[in-house]
């Protein structure tokens, strides 16, 4: 091996060789190879994250069936809330009801009247004014009824007082065994419809 001679051409070019190639190494580890890490390390972050997202989505995707049958029965739960009341009052439909009633408890209906409406802050007031003639039972049973319909109702201003035709009532009563007819009886009945119905 002989001795590097700094002077010979050849070697003043092996020399610029290294240099350039080295020079362009550096560069490229500088400018590419540096901005290809920090993008990896984005992109890595970026996974990570979405990853993170995608695991609280699919915990939510499996709340799907419980929400949708929540809202189902959140909607059934409003149409029977709307139901009960109403935007209108239904007249005939509270006709019908309490004849059914009247009926099978068996009192006599004498009286029953619309009372007009009385609008609250929520809600509306429909009052109706009912006399009928009874016996005690028939006259639980008949509450009772009341007390059942699917909307809500208020019984006030109950008056009772003897029916005036008792004593015929008792000897038929003793005669054929039936209940005998032997108080009468006024009330108020109210129900009520959603305050929308007047907005």
């Amino acid at each position: 091996m002989g001795n590097f001679d700094i002077k010979d051409k050849k070697n003043i070019f092996a020399i610029l060789i290294v240099l350039i190639i080295g020079g362009i190494s550096f560069a490229f580890f500088h400018f590419k190879w540096q901005t290809f890490i920090v993008k990896k390390a984005e992109l890595t972050q970026e996974l990570e994250t979405a990853q993170d997202d995608l695991a609280k989505i699919n915990i939510q995707k499996n709340r799907i069936a419980q929400l949708s049958l929540r809202l189902a029965q959140a909607e059934n739960e409003f149409e029977r809330l709307k139901e009960m009341f109403p935007e209108e009052e239904k007249v005939p439909l509270r006709l019908q009801d309490l004849y059914a009633v009247l009926r099978s408890s068996g009192v006599q209906i004498q009286k029953f009247n619309p009372e007009g409406r009385t609008p609250k802050d929520y809600y509306i007031e429909n009052k109706y004014s009912i006399v009928v003639n009874s016996g005690y039972h028939m006259l639980g049973y008949l509450f009772a009824e009341i007390a059942n319909f699917n909307y809500p109702t208020a019984i006030t201003d109950l008056r009772l007082n003897r029916y005036a035709g008792i004593t015929g009532e008792l000897q038929k009563a003793e005669t054929h065994g039936w209940t005998p007819i032997t108080i009468s009886v006024s009330f108020n009945l109210t129900t009520y419809t959603s305050k929308k119905a007047v907005q």
